[in-house]
């Protein structure tokens, strides 16, 4: 159970109404001829009787058949000819060749129709390593491959218990953070992409800080002190020195994206909602009255923390989720009361209210100076079941 005091981001199990609305489309198994695809695949075996199992040749016939399987809805199907088709590439050009990128994307957006997280996680991941696994030079295809393997694996992240998974988190905070670093130094792709990967890396610290005090200050973790691997250099386990300094990484994130980005709106935003996550409320009112003057309509209401970044979910890997229209009003500390919400079906209104009790919010603003004291919040949230 969540410690009392410890927030909870908005965006972990509640999304906006745009996420309901979202274009992704699952796709189900349709009752639809298949004679075309049963052809398709028929000429691709009699094709390989004549070539041989695995000539060049095959490639392209086997993806055109991996497509028509996944258009008709035949995904099993599309996954194993997709599967054929990037063997058949891996064995005539080698296990790193570029070829191999058409055929990933194609199975990463199956799996996307599918909802197979599993699946994705793991081609993306793939993706991640045959582009480069994240190292300078860098390119942006290889950086977007960077982004989606992170999303997906913060995706993961946030469902779950992480029992037992102490080192796969350092290794990923590690690897992650590094290449964040990296990207804001490097002159020719930090205009572009260091809020791609600051925003990506302050979702994970939203979650660190979340997750972290439940698994840090559980009496199970102590048996783990003894264990040399898991001391930092002043011999405390490592997963509590993270967690100590999470203030500090965070701010220093946006920190240094301001210096890329100077008066950056998004940026500001940020720095403050950290800080009022945290309760330091005087740095945090101060940075609020700086990203009001840029855009004051956004501070005309409350809202849930964090806005920026947002933490934003695959909804093909949740399905459709819950929407219940929310009324509640904010105080000028951020504090929520007067929770009202519509009838949330198979849920309990009890546990929905909850959450939106236990989320931090941002106060609105009078004349991008004074916190009002009641501020209404009145709009339609998705409950991930």
């Amino acid at each position: 159970m969540v410690l009392a005091d410890t927030p909870l981001p908005f965006g972990l199990d509640i999304q906006t109404h745009e996420w309901f609305e979202s274009d992704t489309v699952l796709v189900q198994a349709a009752a639809v001829d298949l004679v075309n695809l049963n052809q398709a695949v028929d000429a691709l075996n009699a094709q390989q009787m004549a070539l041989g199992p695995y000539h060049s040749d095959l490639v392209a016939p086997t993806v055109a058949a991996a497509k028509l399987a996944t258009e008709t809805g035949a995904l099993t199907r599309a996954e194993e000819l997709f599967d054929r088709a990037l063997h058949t590439i891996r064995v005539n050009d080698g296990l790193y060749g570029d070829q191999q990128l058409p055929i990933l994307r194609g199975l990463l957006d199956l799996y996307l129709a599918s909802g197979d997280r599993e699946g994705f996680e793991k081609r993306a991941e793939y993706q991640f390593r045959l582009l480069g696994s994240g190292l300078p030079p860098f390119n942006a295809a290889e950086l977007k491959a960077a982004g989606e393997f992170f999303d997906v694996t913060l995706d993961a992240l946030m469902d779950g218990s992480w029992e037992g998974m102490s080192r796969e988190l350092l290794r990923f905070h590690d690897r992650f953070e590094t290449l964040t670093d990296s990207v804001c130094a490097e002159s020719d792709v930090r205009a572009e992409w260091c809020r791609y990967f600051s925003f990506r890396l302050a979702r994970f610290y939203y979650l660190l800080e979340y997750k972290l005090d439940v698994f840090v200050d559980d009496p199970r973790f102590e048996s783990r002190i003894a264990d040399s691997d898991w001391q930092s250099l002043e011999r405390d386990p490592r997963m509590e020195a993270l967690q100590r300094r999470l203030f500090q990484q965070g701010a220093r994130v946006f920190d240094r994206l301001l210096e890329v980005e100077p008066g950056d709106h998004d940026a500001i935003s940020a720095l403050a909602d950290w800080h009022w996550f945290y309760s330091k409320r005087t740095a945090a009112i101060r940075l609020y009255r700086d990203a009001c003057q840029l855009e004051p309509d956004r501070f005309s209401r409350a809202a849930p923390l964090p806005e920026y970044p947002t933490l934003s979910r695959y909804r093909s890997f949740h399905g459709v989720g819950t929407l219940v229209d929310v009324t509640l009003e904010i105080n000028e500390r951020g504090v929520p009361s007067d929770i009202a919400v519509s009838s949330v079906g198979d849920n309990s209104s009890i546990s929905v209210k909850r959450k939106l009790r236990d989320t931090r919010y941002r106060p609105a603003f009078d004349q991008c100076e004074t916190p009002r004291d009641i501020s209404l919040i009145n709009a339609q949230f998705v409950f991930l079941d």
